[in-house]
């Protein structure tokens, strides 16, 4: 499958799709989308050669939510020297399982400040080539976010909300309301008590926003992929980082 296909297949993707529209507006920053049943097998190879290339600076990485090859992702990548955070903002690699609405041929690709980048050379070239000769389909989607860590644990002022790429207002954490916003993809109910912000309710299938749990700090957040829904929270020291 050649990069024109892959991007075409990601803008399907109820999860890439905002992300590759936010990173055109105010969103951070890159991305490596990974088509594979078994990523374990591959994803650590693809991210130690990023670093190799300077596009990695850090060996922190977290999992948000449930992950069908979960355990064996985090396995390996400890196997290779990579260090697991269990505290999300803390990672500045961050991963996210999706599935495909439909299978395709294990792959990958980065895409950064909204551009495809090719990885495809030496090392990663071959791995390319051992994917797709494979002759297998796949429906497993892994995203790899990649972002600066928070460097502190500043407690956040302001809850930025994200609707379809684009901001839709600004709430302060300081004052007690709540919110519902209608997307594309249904629609999801958030609350802000107390100095912190949560998703009530949501019409996603899984609700894994709903599980999150609130978000306070400067550079927490919060997102509803099937809804294109994110919610950012901002403080004097805010930084880009994923935590959902």
């Amino acid at each position: 499958m050649d990069r024109r296909n892959f991007l075409r297949l990601l803008l399907t993707s109820p999860l890439a799709a905002p992300l590759l529209s936010a990173s055109r507006t105010e969103e951070p920053s890159s991305a490596l989308y990974l088509i594979a049943d078994n990523p374990q097998d591959y994803f650590p190879t693809i991210v130690t050669e990023m670093k190799k290339r300077g596009l990695v600076r850090e060996n922190r990485f977290s999992l948000h939510g449930p992950h069908p090859f979960g355990g064996e992702l985090r396995a390996a990548l400890i196997q290779r020297g990579w260090e697991y955070a269990s505290w999300t903002p803390a990672a500045p690699i961050n991963l996210t399982f999706q599935p495909l609405r439909q299978p395709a041929p294990p792959s990958f690709t980065l895409i950064k400040h909204g551009r495809v980048w090719d990885l495809r050379t030496q090392e990663l070239g071959k791995l390319w080539k051992d994917m797709n000769g494979r002759g297998s389909l796949s429906a497993c989607l892994t995203v790899a976010t990649f972002s600066k860590p928070v460097p502190s644990f500043s407690p956040g002022r302001k809850a930025a909300v994200f609707v379809d790429g684009k901001k839709r207002e600004t709430l302060s954490l300081k004052v007690h309301q709540e919110r519902r916003y209608r997307t594309l993809g249904g629609e999801v109910l958030i609350r802000v008590k107390n100095g912190q912000a949560e998703v009530l309710a949501s019409s996603c299938r899984h609700k894994i926003c709903q599980s999150s749990g609130p978000a306070f700090l400067t550079g927490e957040r919060i997102v509803c992929a099937p809804n294109h829904f994110l919610l950012a929270i901002d403080g004097p020291r805010f930084v880009d980082t994923v935590t959902g």
